[in-house]
């Protein structure tokens, strides 16, 4: 259900309480994950995980360059589905002023003050912001999944001893491999170097979740906003182009041997659940706020805010 028919009153004006109290533990949560992701981005070391010698599976080659490196992942999956959901909401927000459309009204309440705010700002925060929270989100539980299992990427064994042959490094192939050092690590107990904990990072794929995050998501506001526009099959073009470049980030990051299947798999799989949670609790949002609007206003005065 899109924001324009969650926001279609039956008064001429709907009037939602938004509490200060509310923005200041959304902005506190938002902070606190990301301080969380931060941490462990870059300054946890990933468990130190064992391997045998014989595992061909570690001797893949490093690529001197990535199909889809980190800044056109941030690219494609966060700023290109932000920019959409704003021209969306500020489009939608055009189309209502010009129909002179009944109105929907966020009031922001500061003690005993109220301040209004434009329904096109209280529907940008519900969605954007439930869209930030979800990536960051996403971004902390996949970096516990990289340093809590320490699973070594594709290229470990040539990227950590410059070893690029099975012939001279294997002398016993059964032999499980537990205490060695990597290039460019050190004895410190924090992680100064990303480089060399890195290739120890591989489960889940960063790129796999993030892209999938923020592409379902966009897939799924398109489904339930575009849909309702008179465009034909133009949204779901548009849908399909999401899943469709989603899968296609997932599957470079296995020919760039960053990660293994599995590991792609894992990320597409959280990025999704934390996109399609993430968007319904845009939806009940919506619903909620709807449902407290059509109250007058002594019983939304008794009734707990949103």
């Amino acid at each position: 259900m899109d924001s324009t028919q969650l926001a279609r009153p039956k008064t001429p004006m709907r009037r939602i309480l938004l509490p200060l109290t509310k923005i200041l533990f959304d902005a506190s949560a938002f902070l606190i994950v990301l301080a969380a992701w931060l941490i462990l981005k870059f300054l946890v070391k990933p468990v130190r995980r064992a391997f045998l010698c014989s595992d061909l599976n570690l001797y893949h080659p490093k690529p001197p360059k990535n199909v889809f490196p980190t800044w056109l992942l941030a690219v494609c999956a966060v700023v290109i589905p932000f920019f959409l959901i704003f021209v969306s909401e500020l489009v939608r927000w055009f189309y209502i002023r010009r129909q002179n459309q009944p109105k929907l009204v966020y009031s922001l309440r500061f003690g005993s003050r109220k301040f209004r705010v434009p329904e096109f700002l209280g529907n940008l925060y519900i969605v954007l912001g439930s869209y930030g929270f979800a990536h960051v989100i996403n971004s902390f539980l996949t970096n516990i999944g990289k340093v809590t299992m320490g699973r070594l990427r594709p290229h470990f064994i040539p990227s950590c001893f410059n070893v690029f042959a099975y012939q001279g490094f294997c002398t016993n192939p059964n032999e499980w491999i537990w205490n060695y050092t990597c290039i460019g690590e050190d004895s410190s107990s924090i992680k100064v170097k990303d480089g060399a904990y890195d290739i120890r990072q591989s489960f889940p794929s960063g790129h796999a979740s993030t892209a999938f995050c923020g592409l379902i998501f966009l897939a799924l506001y398109i489904h339930k906003v575009w849909n309702y526009r008179n465009l034909g099959l133009f949204p779901y073009i548009f849908q399909a182009g999401c899943f469709a470049l989603a899968a296609y980030i997932g599957i470079t990051r296995i020919t760039d041997n960053r990660h293994h299947p599995t590991d792609v798999l894992a990320g597409s799989i959280l990025g999704t659940f934390i996109a399609i949670v993430a968007f319904h609790y845009v939806v009940k949002s919506f619903q909620r706020s709807i449902n407290l609007a059509d109250l007058d206003e002594n019983e939304q005065a008794e009734t707990e805010d949103f």
